[in-house]
């Protein structure tokens, strides 16, 4: 999965359009934000095309069965992509994040913050509460 040459106008772009769009299951919730960044930056989706939901309780059905776990679900798809796995302390812009509050979300590292969807638009989460990493470009 390589970036544009563009990547970075790309996401911010991403961002700027997608600021105010609330979270909502199997719609816009933070695997589906994370892959259309990644889409957006790539031309490719993370997202196995078989993993469907549509609330909560069928996303995570889909995460135990997949890979048992958020972060093993995606490790799981990323090393299908070739991405490589890095510590939190080398997030850079562009990244894919696990990152933990009351249960394990995903989100994009933006060079300073994880953004992930909220119900009130993007939100800006601080980089300790990130677990894992993904380089989008190996």
């Amino acid at each position: 999965m390589k970036k544009k040459e563009t990547w970075q106008t790309l996401f911010f772009e991403f961002v700027e359009v997608n600021y105010n769009k609330p979270f909502v299951w199997g719609k816009w919730d933070c695997c589906l934000f994370s892959d259309a960044c990644i889409k957006a930056m790539t031309g490719k989706v993370l997202i196995p095309k078989e993993l469907k939901w549509k609330d909560e309780a069928s996303a995570m059905k889909s995460i135990k069965d997949y890979g048992g776990s958020l972060a093993k679900s995606i490790d799981k798809a990323a090393k299908a992509k070739k991405l490589t796995k890095i510590k939190p302390m080398f997030l850079q812009c562009g990244d894919l994040v696990i990152w933990q509050e009351e249960s394990q979300m995903c989100g994009m590292y933006d060079g300073q913050a994880i953004l992930c969807p909220s119900e009130d638009g993007i939100a800006v989460k601080p980089t300790d509460l990130a677990l894992h990493g993904w380089r989008i470009d190996g």
